[in-house]
């Protein structure tokens, strides 16, 4: 394995708003019960009755699958040879950046997971191979991943964007036991404790432009690195990532001991929270006695704090729930999947638009509600995504 600091070494970005979101209409546990035994009915054409809790995750599954599908049909550039970021885009740039296609990313790989099969890992070697082409070894000095495929050099680069795409590296990792994606996933992490932490201060920027400390970076490099140190058991990962904690602990903590937005907005943001959670989840399983009793503080915070409440976009709620499912199963806490479920229940009752495409809110509001434009592919991959973790982590 390498070393936290050793490592082998433009386009349209949209920040999220740091305004609160009203509370989305809460599906009842009879329609909830309802709607998942239709889900079932969908994708299994034989079960006995006494299969069908069994049955469920094979029934996200098969939705997911025929999504993602018909989604690398659609957003496929044919002539660039990568994925657009919307449909039928026309512009200079139309590629997807990395906030744009990590959904599918992260979807292919619960795919995987959920169902190992030679065609399954070949859909992640794929897509996993094509995500190396946004790593911009000019980026600090062992490189980072810039927004755009190809951008060497560029202005800004996100350090949250980091994180995940990181995070996306890391299950293609599990999926595909490829040690390319391991690496892929530290160098993700590499280059946000290198160059994303405030030396004069504490916090991690949200940006290459140190416009302000963020949330975001927090929650998704804390969680890449706790990952890390979990599975390489090397020290210099849980020492970066208590680094950020402790600040964090110190001076980032808002409303019923949530973490904040940003510097300036003290909002709780759910996919923030929860990368947090498990975050502190996965270094209490790696021997980190005091993380312990933080994630069962932060997780019971945050289930008052949003239950029923997810509306911020799928883009966004999408990450909280996986992260939630995953703390839900290494907990025995069986109320993360029953959010996790009434979520998928709402979005497919409510979220298909023209095509049968997850173009809709999960409450089935305009996208452009949810900090996104008509014809993303990250709204559709994202509720895809959900499906494909309902499915993974059971």
């Amino acid at each position: 394995m390498t070393g936290l600091f050793d490592t082998n070494t433009m386009p349209f970005r949209a920040p999220a708003s740091s305004a609160a979101h009203p509370p989305g209409r809460v599906v009842g546990p009879r329609v909830r019960a309802g709607l998942v035994a239709l889900l079932v009915g969908l994708a299994v054409t034989s079960a006995s009755p006494g299969a069908a809790a069994s049955q469920s995750g094979t029934a996200y599954l098969r939705v997911a699958e025929r999504g993602v599908a018909q989604a690398q049909r659609l957003w496929r550039n044919r002539r660039l040879g990568w994925y657009d970021s919307r449909l039928g885009d026309r512009e200079r740039y139309p590629l997807a950046t990395i906030w744009d296609a990590v959904p599918l990313f992260e979807a292919l790989d619960a795919i995987d997971l959920a169902a190992p099969s030679p065609a399954h890992r070949a859909a992640v070697v794929d897509f996993a191979d094509g995500a190396e082409r946004y790593y911009d070894p000019t980026l600090g000095p062992a490189g980072g991943y810039a927004p755009y495929p190809g951008d060497r050099g560029y202005a800004t680069s996100w350090f949250d964007d980091n994180g995940w795409w990181g995070l996306a590296f890391l299950d293609a990792y599990r999926a595909t036991r490829v040690p390319r994606y391991l690496r892929d996933a530290q160098r993700a992490f590499a280059f946000i404790a290198r160059e994303g932490w405030n030396r004069d201060g504490g916090g991690l920027w949200w940006n290459t432009a140190h416009a302000y400390i963020a949330g975001e970076p927090l929650a998704s490099g804390s969680l890449l690195g706790a990952q890390l140190f979990k599975l390489t058991g090397q020290a210099s990962y849980r020492e970066a990532v208590l680094r950020f904690i402790d600040w964090a602990d110190s001076a980032f903590v808002g409303e019923r001991g949530l973490y904040k937005r940003t510097s300036f907005d003290p909002t709780p943001t759910p996919y923030i929270e929860g990368s947090m959670v498990e975050a502190h989840q996965v270094l209490c399983e790696a021997g980190v006695a005091q993380a312990c009793p933080w994630a069962r503080a932060l997780a019971d915070a945050s289930y008052e704090r949003f239950q029923g409440r997810l509306t911020m976009g799928p883009q966004f709620d999408t990450i909280y729930l996986h992260q939630m499912l995953l703390y839900g199963k290494q907990t025995g806490e069986g109320r993360w999947r029953a959010l996790a479920e009434q979520m998928a229940a709402s979005a497919l009752l409510r979220a298909r638009g023209a095509g049968g495409l997850f173009s809709k809110g999960w409450d089935g509001s305009p996208i452009t509600d949810h900090q996104a434009v008509p014809g993303m592919l990250q709204s559709d991959a994202a509720t895809l995504e959900l499906f494909a973790w309902l499915a993974a982590v059971r």
